[in-house]
């Protein structure tokens, strides 16, 4: 049996890359960038005022002096000085004119007036070295200069920085075609009054939540009972997608069909049991570049497999780089009597710092399991007892 990293290492190794597409700029929030991002202009584009205030030239600056001024400079327009022009009167934003390097905020300004026709002004102020309160032309960026890499997350601040780039289209990653089959001859459907031996089928709706975080749908939900017919004939039709997700039937009873479903169907086996609790049956397999999961049946143990297993795949079949956990103080102590590396719920708290505290369950099946918990902690196989403050590994849900 493997472990949860060697897991991880196969799954990852064994990712097929999401084809390229290209998009409106509008519908790439929250999509994954497949192309380097270029600066196409200096930014900023010219020497920019960051204050309202007064544009001038720094050498020969004197508090005692009284400077004319007749013009003022708004964001969005431009022009060149006059001869003899000695100051204008400029707003935050406004490019400053060639020939000055130096503005002084309105705060520090004193009126004096109007002679001869001019406004006057004078400056109580030391800040006055050359390019003060003046962002300069290209400080941020070269024309040319590379800004974003291949594989980031296009979130709010990305999204902003592609629309001032003038980046109308965008390529990106294009979503997995994900099929979902929920297997047993105890799932029913939520809408069901089931019998006493019989319980709904929650783990497809887990699964679809669980999918939305990268903005995937699925394209089919099936329930199949433990039927070997019924079940080829589900896996076959799913077998078209990038990802096919099944729960249930892959632990060691003589109806867990799955792992024998899958073979005969052409799928390889890569790696079926992981060192883990909750979730030791999981199953990972390859049909060319096709991904197939079988996740166990308890509701708990498909969030957590899915969390540590399927969001591994799923982020490098988008090119996404390899996540790794928050490191957070643990809050109490917990042991554990196997060899088995766990993964249990726990909440965010704001003690002196923010700590992690377990959310207490009754094993895998509980449907209680992850409520209210904001993602899973770990707890390696060779760790018997962690200890009050001890930094664990954490994996938010979201």
């Amino acid at each position: 049996m493997i472990s949860s990293q060697e897991a991880i290492k196969l799954i990852e190794s064994s990712a097929a890359k999401s084809e390229i597409i290209s998009v409106p700029l509008e519908h790439s929030s929250g999509k994954v960038l497949r192309e380097k991002i270029l600066a196409d202009r200096d930014y900023p584009p010219f020497n920019r005022a960051t204050m309202d205030g007064f544009a001038l030239r720094s050498q020969g600056f004197s508090k005692e002096r009284i400077y004319s001024y007749e013009r003022e400079l708004h964001a969005g327009e431009s022009f060149s000085l006059k001869e003899g022009e000695e100051a204008i009167r400029i707003m935050t934003g406004a490019p400053v004119p060639s020939g000055f390097d130096l503005v002084i905020k309105v705060e520090d300004s004193v009126d004096q007036g109007i002679s001869e026709g001019k406004k006057q002004v004078r400056f109580e102020t030391d800040k006055t070295s050359s390019f003060a309160n003046i962002a300069i032309q290209g400080e941020d960026l070269k024309t040319g200069e590379e800004i974003l890499l291949e594989g980031t997350e296009i979130n709010t601040a990305i999204f902003s920085l592609l629309a001032s780039l003038g980046r109308s289209q965008v390529q990106i990653s294009k979503l997995p075609k994900v099929r979902i089959i929920s297997t047993g001859n105890e799932i029913v459907g939520i809408e069901e009054i089931p019998k006493p031996w019989q319980i709904r089928d929650s783990n497809s709706y887990s699964i679809r939540s669980l999918l939305q975080k990268y903005g995937i749908v699925p394209e089919s939900i099936v329930r199949v009972g433990d039927d070997i017919s019924l079940l080829e004939n589900a896996v076959q039709q799913g077998l078209d997608s990038d990802i096919l997700i099944l729960s249930g039937g892959v632990s060691m009873g003589n109806l867990d069909l799955v792992p024998k479903v899958l073979q005969s169907k052409g799928v390889q086996e890569i790696f079926h049991k992981v060192r883990i609790k909750p979730g030791k049956p999981v199953w990972f397999g390859m049909k060319g570049k096709q991904a197939v999961f079988g996740l166990p049946g308890n509701p708990f143990s498909v969030q957590v497999c899915f969390r540590i297993f399927v969001e591994s795949y799923i982020r490098k079949f988008l090119c996404l780089p390899t996540e790794s956990p928050l490191l957070l103080p643990f809050l109490g102590e917990r042991k554990k009597k196997n060899q088995l590396t766990e993964f249990f719920p726990v909440r965010l708290e704001r003690k002196q710092t923010t700590v992690l505290t377990e959310n207490k369950t009754n094993g895998s099946g509980d449907i209680r399991a992850g409520i209210f918990s904001d993602g899973l902690a770990v707890q390696f196989s060779d760790k018997e007892k962690i200890q009050d403050g001890e930094l664990l590994e954490f994996y938010p849900w979201n």
